[in-house]
């Protein structure tokens, strides 16, 4: 039934956080006050615009992963919405408004550099591997007396890759699928087949 429909879209998103009004229970596609007529507030109508659709060229049919326009210097994400000062141009991440925070909306930085513009998996740091000529400084606080700078961000490196093994074999057992073009995730289970059928004569 209708009422049953309208609980189960409840407890989808009920912990859902919007990007539009940073409010719980629903997407910023289908915020109400991002989706107002009048467009109050100054703000400018986010929502479905905004949502699921390439940054670099505007497309709906594909997002900007798998853009296939080159990456302009100048102007690399034009049509981008920033939900924190409701501009064009930039995402939140990197919103003037937003310097503190970055990518990290409830806090916190990169475990290996401190920075909040990039997540621990694709710190430069991590990417480009150390070499001997590579000078760490106060990265060991708390490290003991035979332990360097080096050992310290081998360590949280190991960290961080055991974390992404982790959530990777917990998303593959529970049957997680995203969705290509929405990253939406959604448990899909084992997909079974059916037996074959056999005709003798």
């Amino acid at each position: 039934t209708e009422r049953r429909r309208l609980q189960r879209q409840d407890e989808r998103y009920a912990d859902t956080t919007c990007f539009a009004c940073r409010e719980q229970g629903h997407a910023a596609k289908n915020c109400p006050k991002a989706l107002a007529a009048d467009g109050s507030a100054g703000k400018s109508k986010l929502g479905r615009q905004v949502v699921g659709i390439c940054y670099r060229c505007g497309s709906k049919k594909h997002s900007l992963s798998k853009c296939p326009l080159p990456q302009d210097p100048g102007n690399s994400l034009p049509f981008a919405s920033c939900f924190v000062c409701s501009g064009k141009g930039h995402l939140a991440s990197s919103c003037p408004k937003n310097q503190s925070k970055g990518v990290y909306p409830n806090g916190g930085c990169c475990k290996l550099c401190g920075e909040t513009t990039h997540l621990a998996k694709n710190c430069t740091l991590r990417k480009n591997e150390p070499t001997l000529t590579a000078v760490f400084i106060g990265t060991g606080g708390g490290a003991g007396a035979d332990e360097d700078d080096f050992h310290t961000f081998k360590r949280k490196t190991a960290e961080v890759s055991r974390e992404e093994k982790f959530d990777d074999r917990r998303k593959k057992l529970a049957g997680m699928k995203v969705g290509a073009l929405s990253g939406v995730v959604k448990s899909f289970g084992q997909v079974t087949h059916k037996p074959k059928k056999v005709i003798s004569f």
